[in-house]
């Protein structure tokens, strides 16, 4: 016979086993470890062959870095929108750093080929930024400020990024 009061706990339990379904990890309570520090700098390749350091170029402006992977169905919808509204966002003086984790140059060149997108990202075929960023699943959004200090970290796009930035 079946345990309806196992049944029952089991559906209480299920929204709040999976963090990831639900968004915003600060929401939950998990609070990034990244949050008022230095941003880690990495130097990566991106999908034109060029090798440069994710952060330190671009001291001076603000910065979202977002850890994204093709399979990934968040990204799929977001990447879309942001390939469209990448120019509004970047007049306001915010740049956008794509860096795609575990995955090849070719994989991520193909993807955007076949979504005719427009964007460039950076690719961390070896997942070696998941440490130092602190990564725990896509999609992860990193907000830096103009003096490279990390401001917010949400798993969630939002709606307006510079309200990330407070």
């Amino acid at each position: 016979m079946i345990n309806l009061r196992l049944i029952l706990i089991m559906l209480l339990l299920v929204p709040t086993t999976n963090v990831f379904a639900m968004g915003d990890f600060q929401s939950q309570g998990v609070r990034s470890p990244l949050i008022n520090k230095p941003s880690p700098d990495l130097v990566l390749t991106n999908t034109e062959g060029k090798t440069d350091p994710i952060l330190s170029s671009r001291q001076g402006k603000k910065a979202v870095v977002i850890f994204w992977a093709t399979w990934c169905p968040h990204c799929y919808e977001e990447l879309g929108q942001l390939n469209d509204n990448i120019a509004n966002i970047e007049q306001k003086g915010i740049k956008i750093i794509l860096v795609d984790i575990g995955e090849t140059t070719t994989d991520v060149k193909d993807y955007f080929k076949r979504r005719q997108m427009r964007l460039i990202s950076f690719v961390d075929e070896d997942s070696s930024v998941q440490e130092p960023y602190h990564i725990v699943g896509v999609p992860t959004l990193i907000f830096i400020d103009e003096k490279g200090m990390v401001r917010n970290v949400t798993h969630q796009f939002p709606s307006d990024y510079e309200s990330y930035f407070k």
